[in-house]
């Protein structure tokens, strides 16, 4: 068998990840495209792993796997997952809320000069908006080095905590890794996979269906094929109207790539998402019942900004925030042996526990000391690295083990602390609400799903017996790479055009959008004076409670239809998709009751067609966007 770090591998990811982060930039800020990089399972180093596959005989099957990992990990940082997030967020609050008079002001003045590349109306701030310039670099390359150093910090210690808990999650508890089965069956099968009817049959309905309905985008013709149902459009009177606010949509929706998914994940799973997410309708209509509908509680958060949406009573991410950290809590406690056993021979010299105690640690501390640096208490900011990381564990259980698309983050961690101590001025002191606001960038943007894939990169490596030295610095350049790329195009791209055209004529909006955020989060929690949220900490502690409890019903009755992950992901994250998930559940239900495992695993290249038939199409109407007018591209 072939190597696994080779310098094909660096050459081809190399050159992938400055051509990718080129392209991703232009077709989603400019043309307003399909995300290339983003999702459960990523286009662009998908379909690349699909092509070489077909071409066996020139890399092997470990070169492929280190190839797929090196993009999937540099490709999303380029991209929303961290470098569209960021960088508007360092400059938007100077060119927008420099009012002297305004409530962001004394807020501004707080902000560490090394954080952000230009003051109050410095010509750095802007031409990031207005184009036509040059890119500053002088201006720049104090902050993003600062920035990435925060980046990496995180990376290392999740890829730290992943080495330590190797032996327990890929020997002992042996978890399923179901998103990891894609890129381990392309890289296995390669150009004889897509030979089997069922694998093409596969994957033409995505085609079939995103063929016609991006035809339909740009010519108005022949109609389009509707992959979604709003049920708000019939639950229109009280009290069923309750069942879909306006800040909690009911959309059954279906999409090819995750019934695939759905398909590949273990019943209870799939069924528990769909089942927990209907459940959360019932709760609606009971908070309306009880006239409680539009209880805001103490904590009034700006919505999805603040990632407590819907953000009224029986608050549903408090819920799975409260889930989440039980999970973690409770994977921590079934492996506190095996990281006992890992933590004493990386005390004692041992290879890959050494080094791997070392990255948890040594990234911990940058965590915790650049949180202190941007303005927060030493304590505080533990606090904060701690709850992160748990954050990071309890996602990686929904990923890992369920088979969930679990993405990133999703939950502000600093808003733990405003529900605990309340908001306002006697509450954190000013700085401290500026260096929450700002740490919020690992929240906001996608950069959790790269201490997701570094988990799931145990499993690849395993399946090529590569050496886990041999993975980190794989994972290591793809890190390294892709920030220095995405830093490179995007802002090349923001300086020629400004980020004022790309948001009006382009596809930037979200990007634009995303900048304001992070001053709305220090100027509401910093002037909203409120106590701490009974409402949100009770919603939290019920989340944990019911998590616990579905965790001891499958231990105690193996047959328990009910599964805690599901409930967690169902209740805060699974509006986009319960109808997927349902029609997954549905057809291996009936396939496995009516056919057994044989026709299960008959079918399963059906349904890995339908995953790479619509990764297929987004790479397709992408390149298409590219070419077409700006903002007006086809992205579903």
């Amino acid at each position: 068998m072939r190597g696994f770090l080779t310098w094909r591998v660096l050459l081809i990811g190399t050159l992938v990840l400055l051509g990718g982060a080129w392209l991703v930039q232009r077709v989603e800020l400019v043309g307003g495209g399909p995300a290339l990089a983003a999702g459960a399972l990523p286009a662009l180093p998908l379909v690349l792993l699909a092509v070489l596959a077909a071409l066996r005989e020139r890399l092997g099957r470990g070169e492929l796997l280190a190839l797929y990992l090196m993009t999937a990990i540099g490709l999303p940082l380029a991209a929303s997952g961290w470098v569209q997030a960021l960088l508007p967020g360092l400059v938007t609050g100077q060119y927008f809320f420099a009012d002297e008079q305004g409530r962001y002001y004394p807020f501004l003045k707080l902000i560490p000069d090394w954080m952000v590349p230009g003051q109050i109306g410095s010509r750095v701030v802007g031409d990031f908006f207005e184009g036509g310039a040059r890119v500053p670099w002088g201006a720049w390359l104090g902050p993003l080095c600062w920035w990435s150093l925060l980046a990496l910090a995180f990376a290392a210690a999740s890829l730290g905590l992943a080495g330590l808990l190797r032996q327990r999650w890929l020997e002992e508890e042996r978890l399923r890794f179901p998103l990891a089965e894609v890129p381990l069956e392309v890289s296995a099968a390669g150009a004889a996979f897509w030979r089997q009817p069922l694998a093409l049959a596969g994957l033409l309905v995505p085609v079939f269906v995103y063929g016609i309905n991006g035809i339909h985008h740009y010519f108005l013709f022949p109609g389009e094929l509707p992959l979604s149902f709003d049920l708000g459009e019939v639950l229109v009177e009280e009290p069923w109207s309750a069942m879909a606010p306006g800040t909690a949509r009911f959309v059954f929706s279906c999409s090819p790539l995750l019934v695939g998914l759905s398909y590949l994940l273990s019943v209870e799973v799939s069924f528990s998402t769909w089942f927990f997410f209907l459940l959360t309708r019932l709760q609606l209509l009971g908070a309306h019942l009880l006239g409680r509908s539009e209880d805001h509680g103490h904590f009034v958060g700006l919505g999805g900004q603040w990632r407590e949406w819907p953000n009224t009573f029986p608050h549903l991410a408090a819920q799975a925030r409260g889930g989440l950290l039980c999970a973690a809590l409770l994977s921590l406690w079934a492996a506190r042996h095996s990281l006992a056993r890992a933590c004493r021979r990386g005390l004692g010299g041992a290879g890959e526990e050494r080094w791997a105690l070392g990255l948890l640690g040594g990234g911990m501390a940058v965590l915790v000391g650049w949180g202190w640096a941007a303005g927060l208490p030493l304590w505080l900011s533990g606090l904060h690295c701690l709850l992160l990381l748990l954050t990071v564990l309890g996602m990686a259980r929904l990923r890992l083990d369920g088979g969930l698309p679990a993405t990133g983050l999703f939950f502000l961690t600093g808003n733990l602390f405003y529900f605990a101590w309340g908001t306002g001025p006697g509450a954190f002191a000013p700085a401290e609400y500026v260096a929450l606001a700002f740490l919020g960038a690992l929240s906001f943007s996608g950069i959790g799903v790269v201490a997701l894939l570094q988990f799931e990169g145990l499993k690849l490596a395993e399946a090529v017996r590569a050496r886990q030295r041999q993975l980190w610095l794989v994972l290591g350049a793809g890190l390294v790479l892709g920030l220095a790329a995405g830093y490179v195009c995007m802002l090349q791209l923001v300086y020629e055009r400004g980020l004022f055209a790309l948001d009006q004529q382009g596809g930037a909006r979200g990007a634009a959008r995303l900048g304001r955020y992070f001053h709305y989060l220090y100027a509401e929690a910093g002037d909203w004076a409120a106590p701490p949220d009974a409402d949100r900490l009770g919603a939290l502690g019920f989340g944990f409670g019911a998590t616990a409890v579905l965790a001891w019903l499958r231990q105690f009755f193996l047959r328990s239809p009910f599964h805690p992950l599901g409930f967690v992901y169902g209740t805060g994250l699974g509006s986009l998709i319960w109808g997927s998930a349902l029609m997954g559940w549905a057809a291996k239900a009936l396939v496995v009751r009516y056919g057994g495992a044989l026709a299960y695993r008959k079918l399963r290249p059906f349904f890995l067609g339908l995953i790479g038939g619509e990764l297929l199409m987004r790479l397709g109407w992408a390149l298409v966007a590219l070419l077409g007018e700006p903002g007006g591209g086809f992205d579903w």
